[in-house]
């Protein structure tokens, strides 16, 4: 797809989410329950998401 002149793909547009997901405190929350809350979806694909991306799903992140 074509937006703002720049050819992208749906792989390279959630790849990129799905990486600039982070915490919103200073306690460590697992990658997997903020990937829940960002793509509104459950606990099985949230992980599946980030291993699909090498991310490490129970990795803690924080602000």
């Amino acid at each position: 797809m074509t937006l703002a002149g720049c050819e992208y793909t749906e792989d390279d547009l959630i790849g990129t989410a799905v990486r600039c997901v982070s915490g919103t405190s200073r306690q460590k929350t697992p990658r997997w329950v903020l990937m829940m809350d960002a793509f509104v979806c459950g606990s099985g694909v949230a992980q599946a998401l980030c291993r699909r991306y090498g991310l490490d799903p129970d990795e803690g992140l924080r602000k």
